[in-house]
């Protein structure tokens, strides 16, 4: 600890980037200026008259309300089904205007910040959790936190909330630390109050083994944080969010040591691999990270993230709805295509234009509607074409216009899949 304080934090972390990283607010405000993806900003609370003159109704129905400079998780209250006058906590408690009143009251006077000294409350977007943690995580939002330095992403672990740390990812509460490889963000070993272990506390599931989805991007967000954040030694914390992806949460300019104990490797190590490497770009960092910082164990599995299959699950987001469906892959397409059902039903937006399409019937004038699709963690936005394909045993194919980044191995089908 005092290695890390006098060779990285005291020498890279100057102290006004540190004020503004101590400060969730400042930070919030940075990333959402720099385009980094991060939680939405509702509302500002700097001083009593900003509770008093508050429009409560305009909240959304979720939300959280956090201190700027809060610690340990105290002073956050995760508020659901918020109507205008009340709503329910995580724990299924009863909140109404006056409790929230009263806790932005003790925010200002500063009872969760540090050195008790007075603060700013805010309102920010409730992360929806991911379906894939859905099974993994108990009672709360599970988050990956990210060690970068000289924007290389140089060690990360997953922290699982269990029943023991209250439902909040903080290891010093007894939540679970996972290592990751950061090749392939598959997991690998696990911690609990400095102890290791093998399964998920509560279940049968092995803490060894699981594919984090969109790896690539997080240590592509995590080394822009970062990077922007001034910070030369920085712990980023993201989620994956149910339908935006991986979002940045904080920014840490003393990130603990218990990430080595769920790597079960020396951070210090990794440190002197890069200390004289001039990186020059985010994309350039995730790649010597990648390559420098792989698991012996994980060597030969194949990071093969952009390999489709022919038939692939991609998730549409139309206005109001979401739909997931199994969708071909048609490399002799130009255009993506899909049913005209799944345009009246997730309400998407049509245009009077007409495209002329070669299809198996010879030439055709078809309609079009913005589509807002992802396939395989990444997020496709672009315009379709749509017609009757009741008929037809996809309801989508996926042209080549939209399949940039990815390769096709047309020989590849999922199991359970027969396409004729």
């Amino acid at each position: 600890m005092n290695a890390r304080n006098f060779l990285y934090i005291k020498s890279y972390n100057h102290r006004r980037h540190k004020v503004v990283a101590d400060n969730k607010l400042l930070t919030k405000e940075l990333l959402l200026r720099e385009g980094v993806p991060t939680t939405s900003l509702v509302a500002t609370f700097r001083d009593f008259n900003d509770v008093r003159r508050f429009a409560w109704q305009t909240l959304p129905k979720s939300f959280v309300l956090k201190p700027a400079r809060g610690y340990g998780g105290q002073g956050i209250i995760v508020v659901k089904e918020w109507d205008g006058t009340t709503g329910k906590t995580s724990r299924g408690k009863t909140v109404d205007i006056p409790t929230l009143e009263r806790e932005i009251f003790s925010i200002l006077d500063g009872a969760f910040s540090l050195n008790n000294l007075p603060d700013t409350a805010f309102v920010e977007q409730r992360v929806l959790i991911h379906q894939f943690f859905k099974k993994l995580a108990v009672g709360g939002v599970p988050d990956i936190r990210v060690i970068v330095w000289n924007r290389v992403p140089v060690m990360a672990m997953l922290r699982l909330p269990t029943s023991y740390s209250d439902g909040k990812a903080n290891l010093h509460l007894g939540a679970l630390g996972v290592g990751i490889d950061m090749r392939t963000g598959i997991t690998t070993y696990g911690i609990m109050n400095d102890h290791p272990v093998t399964t998920i506390p509560g279940s049968k599931v092995k803490v060894r083994g699981i594919k984090i989805p969109d790896w690539k991007k997080i240590l592509h967000i995590a080394s822009r944080a970062q990077e922007v954040s001034r910070l030369g030694f920085a712990g980023i914390d993201l989620v994956l969010e149910e339908s935006e992806g991986p979002l940045v949460l904080e920014v840490n300019a003393r990130p603990g040591l218990a990430i080595q104990l769920a790597n079960q490797a020396s951070l210090r190590t990794r440190l002197d691999r890069i200390a004289h490497m001039k990186v020059t770009s985010p994309e350039r960092a995730v790649e010597l990270a990648q390559t420098l910082f792989a698991d012996s164990a994980l060597q030969d599995i194949p990071n093969t993230d952009n390999i489709l299959h022919v038939i692939e699950k991609i998730t549409i987001y139309g206005n109001s709805k979401k739909k997931t469906v199994r969708a071909k892959i048609d490399t002799g397409a130009y255009r993506t295509a899909l049913d005209i059902d799944l345009v009246h039903e997730l309400g998407l937006d049509t245009h009077d234009k007409l495209v002329h399409v070669r299809a198996g019937s010879g030439h055709q004038r078809r309609k079009t509607t913005k589509l807002r699709f992802k396939l395989r963690g990444k997020e496709i936005n672009t315009i379709a074409t749509y017609s009757e394909r009741g008929h037809m045993r996809f309801p989508v194919i996926v042209g080549r216009r939209d399949l940039k980044g990815f390769y096709v191995d047309p020989m590849s089908i999922p199991n359970g899949v027969k396409v004729k």
